[in-house]
């Protein structure tokens, strides 16, 4: 491929910052992810000490558990964009 001699050559920085930015996902850094996790179980059994009947529901806890690590990260991230 022959380049045009009256080209000027452009460092990578430049051809980095003419290109669009891409749309990247975001991952969970090593840090989150554990709180997110100690988070969801903190608040069930703070929830379960008033409300009894909440603990003994496997369902509830796994929708709890998914709720904290799965839909609240996914719900502040679409808020961010």
């Amino acid at each position: 491929m022959r380049y045009p001699r009256n080209a000027a050559l452009v460092s990578s920085a430049e051809a980095t910052a003419a290109r669009p930015l891409e749309r990247r996902r975001v991952s969970l850094s090593a840090i989150e992810e554990p709180l997110l996790y100690g988070a969801a179980g903190a608040s069930y059994i703070a929830i379960g000490i008033f409300v009894t009947q909440f603990l003994f529901s496997w369902f509830v806890a796994f929708g709890w558990l998914l709720l904290w690590v799965w839909i609240l990260p996914a719900t502040v991230r679409r808020i961010r964009r």
